[in-house]
């Protein structure tokens, strides 16, 4: 039988694709069973509440809920500062583009920082751009006045394959969308993100074209398509992650969902999900219990998982007198493997 050279030349494309597709949803994350303190940030005062690996320049990326900077971390736990912009309150999350060269955060006010705000504590949502390499500003946008009525914590962050941002606001039910020009919208705003507390926190982007964002206060799960976000769904499960925060897509079909406290429950653990249907609904397939140390966000380095605790909690619960006395150095820990 004659077999055509286009023919095999396809048939080994479909079968490389096909294969890869395989990699990419079949890989996940294996847990410690005693995480490792990588790093212990040297300054006390910094509190960050978000971290990334920048893989690039080989270095920790944090935020600081209580300075309002973004610091680089070196492996021995000294900080320098990157982002010193008056403009920032209490930085929350943090994410890069280092193939635009782009360091981005969102600017939010708790009543915690040492730079308050003009209008006052939950009135500030914005998104600050930097050049990554240099840390010059490039831009920021004010998303609040979209909802200039409205309670507000900027809060989650993530990019979609184009490069357009999507912040979660965690008073206020919505979602917004900044896009490569720089034009701000509301990509979504709905009653079902409302509740007490936190609401809407940790979001990522996934490649089949849509976001898996959670619901701190309830622990519930979402699934927004990024072209009718509002036909969302929740995704289903018998185990709501209640005080679910930082979310890290670690494949396809895998997250792992930094949980501390909201509700009433203490979860303090890093827990990993898995779906097996496109995210209709998941399981949860570990648990690892860190302490009573409030852990926000993780990230990803040459294929661990990194996780930060600084007990924010604590800052925020403290009387103005007492925030400054408040000394906790920041921990950096090494949680699991991706296999």
């Amino acid at each position: 039988m004659y077999i055509s050279r286009k023919f095999l030349f396809n048939l080994i494309i479909a079968t490389f694709i096909f294969s890869a597709s395989l990699t990419a949803t079949s890989s996940s994350i294996q847990l410690y069973d005693n995480p490792t303190t990588e790093i212990t940030v040297n300054d006390p005062t910094i509190f960050p509440e978000s971290i990334i690996y920048d893989s690039k320049s080989k270095r920790f990326l944090i935020s600081s809920f209580r300075q309002g900077t973004i610091y680089e971390v070196s492996n021995d736990g000294q900080t320098k500062a990157l982002i010193e912009d008056d403009r920032l309150c209490s930085v929350l999350a943090i994410r890069i583009d280092t193939n635009r060269d782009r360091l981005y955060a969102t600017n939010s006010d708790m009543g915690a920082c040492t730079k308050p705000t003009r209008n006052g504590p939950k009135k500030v949502a914005a998104l600050a751009v930097y050049q990554l390499s240099t840390g010059q500003p490039v831009g920021y946008y004010d998303l609040a006045k979209l909802l200039p009525k409205n309670s507000h914590l900027a809060n989650g962050l993530t990019l979609d394959s184009e490069g357009n941002v999507y912040i979660t606001d965690s008073f206020s039910p919505t979602i917004y969308r900044v896009d490569t020009k720089g034009t701000i919208s509301v990509f979504l705003n709905d009653v079902e993100f409302e509740g007490q507390g936190i609401n809407l926190n940790g979001i990522v982007f996934h490649p089949d074209g849509y976001f898996l964002t959670i619901k701190k206060s309830t622990g519930e799960l979402y699934k927004i398509p990024l072209d009718a976000p509002q036909n969302f769904t929740k995704v289903k499960s018998r185990r709501k992650l209640v005080g679910g925060d930082g979310l890290v897509l670690a494949s396809n079909n895998q997250l792992a969902v930094i949980a501390n406290q909201a509700s009433g429950v203490s979860a303090n653990a890093v827990f990993t999900i898995k779906s097996n249907d496109n995210w209709i609904s998941y399981t949860v397939t570990d648990k690892v219990y860190i302490g009573d140390v409030y852990p926000t966000t993780g990230t990803i380095k040459n294929e661990e998982l990194y996780v930060i605790h600084s007990n924010i909690n604590k800052l925020l619960s403290a009387s103005e007198r007492n925030k400054v006395k408040i000394r906790i150095q920041a921990k950096i820990k090494r949680f699991g493997r991706i296999k």
